[in-house]
């Protein structure tokens, strides 16, 4: 045999799940595949129901299957139906029914790899589908002779063992090993973005070089070790900019993610998304684009149109700007709270005494002696404490988050009242924060916004004779 006729990634003793549609392309891998010593193989074929002759293909792939003594396993799906119920295009839909029920049996089996029959023919169409569709590196790099997708399975690898043969070798080697193939009708149908680039486009284009699709091929080993140089990058600068990655989001430290160049930070996002979203495929350059507008505003940008705190993305991703942090947040996302003092209720506060705001913030009450009060209260820049006169309060105060129309006077604002929401603008509370943010009121009358300031008739001044000191801090 040919050192070009050899099944690649498949190896001495490996069990292995093969895709055989019937196809040339999968006879030859599958024939090539029996050849590898103490190679255990299991048979696979799936059904997607959307051709007459599907059910002949089932029959025909167990015939080869006996004929080989090789284990058979095959599944049917309705394709079309369920790329309606999830909006999604046949050829994706088909795709990921097809390595569901692929992998499945791997894992079932106990295999060590899952390999199907794309040829370099299928490389040059991927390629030139993502040229089209505006795809980076990631895109343009083609398939992996050997991968993991983590949306089936995070463990077991997809092999493409004869991704080096062009589909006429295929088509010559079961002739040559008297195979006989089915073929598919529907690879002839242009309504398929892919046929129509095979049919149409690439003898197009064949007729400007010749040599077309050999050099888009050569491209692609190109830009793929283009693309592990840049992998390598990513994953050296990702724990420098990144402070916190959970299963729903990743927070960045804006001020790194600025700080390198844009093509790094485009994939660093690229690879947050693909996180987040392991079923993503075909990333354009626009969704990471406008990932990189958000995160470096335009200078051109007038002075009254502030940079905006949010943007949406794909696959309900966003990014979502707070201070120096940067979220990546998928919708359903419930994004960190635990540093702040949020509230969901109404709480009493008793003088001296402590009330618990949420598991990680408390508030406490403590009378103190006047003369210390007013030293204190000179040099005090601590805006989780603060003193007031004993005489205004009375015995207790409530906390509670803002109410519609909340107004309060800010400490230096004599008779002066702002509205509470504007107030938490200015002050830059995260619009998320403001909703559960607590308020220490005297009766209706707003006393304290912790951490930012005192109102001001609640101050202490000369005629203080009693004074309070409180205080919010953690647990």
């Amino acid at each position: 045999m040919s050192d070009r006729y050899a099944a690649h990634d498949l190896t001495f003793n490996d069990i292995a799940v093969i895709g055989v549609s019937g196809g040339p392309d999968s006879l030859c891998l599958l024939h090539l595949a029996r050849q590898v010593p103490n190679l255990k193989i299991i048979v696979a074929h799936f059904n997607h129901q959307l051709r007459p002759e599907a059910d002949h293909e089932v029959e025909f792939v167990r015939g080869m299957a006996e004929q080989m003594k090789l284990p058979f396993v095959s599944e049917s799906a309705d394709v079309q139906c369920y790329a309606k119920e999830h909006k999604r295009s046949i050829e994706e839909a088909a795709r990921t029914l097809r390595y569901r029920f692929l992998f499945a049996q791997a894992r079932a089996h106990l295999a060590s790899v899952v390999a199907v029959g794309h040829t370099a023919d299928d490389q040059v169409e991927t390629i030139l589908m993502h040229f089209l569709r505006g795809a980076g590196l990631s895109g343009l790099k083609g398939m992996a002779g050997r991968t993991i997708l983590t949306e089936f399975d995070r463990e077991i690898p997809l092999v493409r063992p004869i991704l080096h043969l062009w589909r006429d070798e295929t088509v010559a080697y079961c002739r040559e090993h008297d195979l006989q193939p089915v073929y598919d009708p529907s690879n002839a149908d242009e309504t398929y973005f892919r046929n129509r680039l095979r049919h149409s486009l690439i003898p197009e284009l064949e007729k400007y070089n010749p040599g077309f699709k050999t050099t888009l091929l050569r491209t692609g080993e190109a830009l793929a070790g283009d693309h592990e140089a840049l992998a390598d990058a990513v994953d050296s600068v990702w724990s420098k900019v990144v402070l916190k990655a959970e299963a729903d989001y990743v927070a960045f430290r804006g001020s790194a993610l600025e700080e390198i160049p844009g093509g790094l930070r485009r994939n660093v996002i690229r690879k947050a998304m693909e996180t987040l979203r392991p079923k993503l495929r075909n990333l354009d350059f626009n969704t990471l684009k406008r990932a990189e507008d958000f995160i470096t505003p335009s200078s051109e940008l007038p002075i009254t149109k502030p940079a905006p705190k949010q943007v949406d993305l794909a696959e309900g991703l966003y990014l979502y700007r707070e201070g120096d942090a940067i979220y990546l947040a998928a919708s359903e996302a419930d994004l960190p709270s635990a540093n702040w003092p949020l509230i969901k209720g109404v709480y009493e506060l008793e003088i001296n005494g402590q009330v618990n705001l949420n598991e990680n913030f408390c508030l406490s009450s403590e009378e103190v002696d006047i003369e210390t009060a007013r030293l204190f209260v000179q040099g005090n820049g601590d805006p989780f404490t603060a003193w007031l006169d004993a005489d205004l309060t009375g015995n207790k105060f409530m906390v509670r988050p803002r109410r519609s129309g909340d107004v309060f006077s800010p400490l230096g604002m004599n008779r002066q009242t702002v509205k509470v929401r504007e107030f938490y603008i200015n002050v830059k509370i995260p619009r998320r924060a403001r909703a559960g943010w607590p308020l220490v009121c005297v009766g209706e009358q707003i006393a304290w916004v912790p951490g930012f300031r005192l109102a001001h008739p609640f101050r202490i001044t000369e005629k203080t004779k009693r004074a309070l000191k409180l205080i919010l801090h953690t647990k």
